[in-house]
Order: C-alpha cells, then structure tokens, then sequence
C-alpha cells in the first residue's frame, strides 16, 4: 500500500509539472504619446500588469496569467487630458500586440493577439465605436453641461436642454442596438454575444434586445450571463412604456393588505427603496416637497414600496422620514416577488404610472422626477 500511495503522488507531481500555465506578454505602439501609463487591471479594479510609455511604445515582457478571462485595460496620455473609459479585454495564453495613437485613445484600440474571444471583443467594440462615438460624446457633454449649470437655469432652458439629452441618448441606444444586431449577424455562432449584451443599456430598449436575444447561439444564451439576461429581459418586456404595472405584493405598514384603487390619482410615483439604504431615504425629503406643492396635491399620488426583511427597521425609516404617503411591504427583501417583477437591481428606483395603472417612464432618475411630473400633468389636465 506505501509503494502504491508513493505512486500516486509520483504521478500526480508529474501531472502537475506538465500542465503548462497560461502567460501573457504585451507589446504597444501608440504614436503622439511621449509619456503615458499602459495598465490591465482585474474586473474588481486590482492592477495586474503595467508599464510607463515612452516615445509611443511600451513593452511588458512574459508574465503569469491569473486565468484566461476577462479584464480592463486602459491607455493615458501624460501630456494630453483624455477621460475615455477603460476597455474590456480577453486575455488568454498569448501575445497581445495594442495599437492605438494620442487623441483618439476613447476608441477602442487595434488589439492583435491569438485569442479568437478577443477578436470577437475587438470586433464589437470597433463597430460600437464606428457608430456610436458621436452620439456618446454629445451625451456626455450634456450631462456635464446640466450637472454645471442645471440650478442656474430657467424652466425653459432646462426642458430644452433635457430634450437634447433625451434626443442623443436615444440616438445613441438607437446606434448600440444597430452595432450589436450587426455583430450578432456576423457572428451568429458566438458564444460571447450574452456577455456582450449584458454590458449594454438593454434596459432601455428590452423588446429589441429580447428579439435580438432569442436569435443567439444556444451556448450563448444557456450560459450563466445568458440565463440572467434571458430572465431579466423576459420581465423587463413588460414593463415598457404604456404596459399595465404589475402588480404590488404586500401589506401596510398598519397590517393592511394594499389596495391599489386607494391611489385614485391621476399620476402615480413607485418608490422602490430600502430602509438601510441611505440614498434613497435622503430622497424621501424630495419625494415629500414634490407632493406638499399645490399643483399636486390632488392629482399625485406616491406610493413607497419597501424591499426590506426586518418590520421594525421599516416602520422606524418611515417615522423617521416623516412619509406621510401609502407605503407597502411584503418584508421578504430581494426576494420580494415586487423586486423580480419590476426587475429592481437597484435602490432606490422609481417608476412614474398614469390613474390606469399604465407605465409612463421607468428608472427615471431623482433630478428629472419633478420635471416629468410638472410636465405630465400640464399636459394630461
């Protein structure tokens, strides 16, 4: 038996000295970039692999790879300012050559590497660029220009730009569905298409990408990315603009059961929020100095749907956030068939409903919530 177990050690250490382990190496070009910063850091934002640019080259010789998988990269350019977001990138046994030049760094880079999955990323991401950056870029000059100059400006001025927002951020949704639908059609075998999506704003436009998803390979959707998206997307398909609201699940805060027919209003506010959840309870002060104006007092109603487990952690934040408004929970948190329902991945998350109980905005953010209301109601008096 000792020379048997002797054995199987043996065996298993040679096993184990043969596997060979995965390794990177990366080689860059970048010309215009006298000095700047090459990094690859985990999806949990750990850096992994750096090395300063000089005269538009960097270098990293062979190093260990973590595991084959997915991480960020990222390009600065010392002597430019540049704010692009980080990249996403495959990185598998290999050598990655990158390719990229000073003042286009916020389009994804030429990235030669042996990776099929990779080539697949660089893919997308190129043809997103191609068709998208326009658009990104307006969005994000007007988010800036509403968060530097939003309480300074009159109503007029503030719908107007609001509107222009609203325009770019629909042309750019509108260009992320076409460069996907493109790239699903190029690589309709692809096993990473799921992932793909899952990065995008699907959110805003489910019944396109619900249609673009069931065209996906089955590896694709039968992967743990797949199946999420498939059941999210699945629940998020009704809840589009003008689909009836599910319904609400759960009871009083006096031990009622809710009725829905007690909000007889002409226009409706879902507070999604969670008592430990200090960003949606500061917004609570919000929520009460919209409904105490005198336009709305008789036409909006609010109701607060709590995802919390504990009934006494609920009561006390309603007390002490003086909600004077319905509030409802079933105290069974995530888990909450109102959290699957109304597909609440974040708190706190507020949807706008017309007196049919009919959907008119969903995930709208806190700084337009009273806009929407204002315009709403001017427009349905």
């Amino acid at each position: 038996m000792k020379y048997i177990f002797a054995l199987v050690i043996l065996t298993s250490l040679l096993l184990s000295s043969c596997v060979k382990r995965s390794s990177v190496e990366f080689s860059g070009i970048t010309p215009g970039i006298k000095r700047g910063v090459f990094i690859v850091k985990t999806t949990g934002d750990s850096a992994i692999y750096g090395e300063n640019i000089k005269d538009a080259k960097f270098a990293i010789a062979k190093k260990q790879l973590m595991y084959p998988g997915y991480y960020m990269m990222n390009i600065t350019d010392d002597d430019h300012n540049d704010n692009h977001a980080a990249f996403e990138i495959y990185l598998e046994d290999g050598k990655y050559m990158i390719e990229t030049e000073a003042g286009k760094l916020f389009k994804y880079p030429k990235i030669t590497s042996p990776s099929k999955i990779q080539a697949q990323l660089s893919a997308f991401y190129t043809l997103s660029d191609k068709v998208s950056i326009n658009a990104a870029q307006e969005v994000n000059r007007l988010n800036a220009e509403i968060k530097a100059k939003g309480n300074k400006l009159s109503n007029v001025a503030y719908s107007q730009l609001l509107n222009l927002l609203g325009a770019a951020e629909t042309k750019m949704l509108t260009n992320n569905v076409t460069a996907f639908a493109e790239f699903v059609k190029e690589y309709p075998k692809s096993d990473i298409a799921a992932h793909l999506m899952a990065r995008l704003n699907y959110e805003d436009d489910p019944v396109t990408y619900y249609a673009i998803y069931k065209t996906l390979s089955p590896a694709a959707k039968n992967s743990d990315e797949g199946k999420e998206l498939g059941d999210k997307l699945s629940h998020l398909v009704k809840l589009v603009v003008g689909a009836t609201a599910p319904p609400i699940y759960g009871k009083t805060a006096d031990g009622k059961t809710f009725d829905p027919k007690t909000l007889n209003k002409k226009f409706i506010v879902i507070d999604f929020w969670r008592a430990s959840n200090d960003f949606s309870r500061r917004n609570h002060e919000t929520l009460a100095n919209i409904l105490s104006n005198q336009k709305n007092k008789n036409k909006l109603g609010i109701l607060s749907v709590s995802l919390d487990t504990k009934i006494d952690w609920w009561t006390n934040a309603i007390n002490e956030d003086h909600m004077t408004w319905p509030q409802v929970s079933d105290l069974k948190g995530d888990d909450s068939p109102n959290a699957v329902n109304w597909s609440i991945s974040t708190i706190p998350t507020y949807y706008l409903l017309d007196s049919n109980w009919k959907i008119v905005e969903s995930n709208i953010e806190i700084n337009r919530l009273d806009f929407e209301i204002n315009d709403y109601l001017e427009k349905h008096h």
